[in-house]
């Protein structure tokens, strides 16, 4: 593998016909609110006036911004039997500051339009939650190639990869990821992007290594490629029946011969349950397929990804996990898919009372293999969302939880209870 690799896949996808030009950033979080509710206040539960945001906004003959607000804020209480204390530890009932982003965004007009966006965040949901203090979650540009032939992203981006990744956790139906030990969310790299056959299909591939950032030459630094492809076979009445499908790829070459795949229970608080150790190896290949269907108030998401690790001295290793998860809004519809970002969106409510969505989710990593025992987690989530408002969220989930894991056996419920506003 070399870095003509990135080569490769633009000059493919360039030679596709495609037309338009790719969609606002998911990760912006940024949704246009629906016409018709436009008075935050015409919801059950109050909402702060837009008129005290006039300022976040602006759109001019030059350029162009808006400010992105994100506070969420989580309690997690836990029950465990005595292996899964054994394995992990006791696990601490806590108040946990999940995110608090900051973020602006629009575009330059300087005869084509640029797009700019940076964010900074306390904690997150794309740094370690063992991290403290403020960072830079996202900075990066956004330009336009030209005859229609998409665009190129640059700076700190997300990688392309896994659906659950590309998107913002404030639209999933689920609280938290679990693929977590497959992609690294975000990175310093250069992306392409477009979409064709009138918005039914998009491609993305990337290109990604962060050796100034780290202080190291450029071939001390590991490269990370990703790809990834969709399309939209069905799409009827607006969006209110669609299947999305899509497949992507990671290449990563690791650095000073070690990777290292570990994971939370589904959790931002407790440590670590999915563990390998440092395993020698040059490089892993990663494949993800995914695969949504929404049909009117229901919806069924999932995910599979599997791990091929190149093992120095050894034979390689095969990890892989997944999960399925499914929902039904009471009330409303589901969430709105956008074309050109390949993702559906958050719930934006129209009626009085918001609406509520009921949620399950089954979950699977598996992380032994050959001389590794890395662990393998069952999970089931149950989840009750009421979204309140166009901005407010509010969740609570039980997850059941078993870890096969040094000859034992451990059991862990989780409730989780989360508070969110958007803007």
């Amino acid at each position: 593998m070399n870095r003509n690799f990135l080569l490769l896949i633009l000059s493919f996808l360039l030679s596709m016909k495609c037309t338009g030009q790719f969609s606002e950033p998911v990760d912006s979080i940024e949704v246009k609110e629906i016409s018709g509710s436009n008075d935050m206040q015409s919801y059950i539960m109050p909402d702060v006036p837009k008129e005290l945001f006039r300022w976040a906004k602006y759109d001019g003959n030059s350029f162009s911004y808006k400010v992105g607000l994100v506070p969420i804020v989580d309690y997690t209480g836990f029950l465990q039997n005595q292996e899964s204390k054994r394995q992990v530890g006791l696990q601490d009932n806590q108040f946990d500051l999940r995110s608090a982003r900051i973020s602006v965004g629009g575009f330059f007009h300087a005869g084509t339009k640029v797009r700019y966006f940076f964010s900074l965040e306390y904690k997150g949901f794309d740094r370690a939650p063992e991290s403290k203090g403020i960072g830079i979650t996202d900075a990066y540009l956004e330009v336009p190639i030209g005859l229609n032939a998409g665009k190129i992203r640059f700076g700190k981006i997300k990688e392309t990869f896994v659906y659950e990744m590309v998107g913002d956790a404030a639209n999933l139906p689920q609280m938290e990821r679990i693929l977590n030990p497959f992609f690294n969310s975000r990175n310093i790299g250069i992306m392409y992007m477009n979409y064709a056959f009138k918005d039914r299909m998009t491609f993305a591939a990337g290109w990604y290594n962060n050796w100034f950032v780290d202080g190291q030459t450029f071939k001390e630094s590991a490269d990370t490629y990703s790809a990834r492809i969709t399309g939209l076979p069905i799409f009827k009445n607006d969006g209110s029946e669609f299947l999305h499908l899509g497949a992507s790829m990671r290449y990563v070459q690791t650095e000073g011969g070690i990777f290292r795949y570990k994971d939370r229970n589904e959790s931002n608080v407790t440590d670590y349950y999915i563990d390998t150790g440092n395993i020698p190896s040059k490089q892993i290949w990663n494949l993800g397929l995914e695969a949504q269907y929404t049909f009117d108030r229901f919806s069924i998401l999932g995910e599979y990804v599997n791990s091929w690790c190149d093992v120095i001295g050894d034979s390689n290793l095969n990890l892989s996990g997944y999960y399925i998860a499914g929902s039904y809004v009471f009330t409303g519809k589901q969430r709105p898919y956008d074309k050109k970002a390949a993702y559906a969106r958050r719930i934006m409510p129209m009626e009085k009372g918001g609406v509520w969505e009921a949620v399950i989710r089954v979950s699977y990593l598996d992380f032994n293999n050959q001389n590794v025992d890395g662990g393998i987690l069952h999970k089931l989530h149950l989840g009750l969302n009421w979204w309140a408002t166009q901005h407010w969220h509010f969740g609570v989930g039980y997850g059941l939880s078993q870890l096969k894991k040094d000859n034992l056996l451990g059991v862990t419920n989780s409730f989780l209870t989360r508070l969110q506003w958007v803007y």
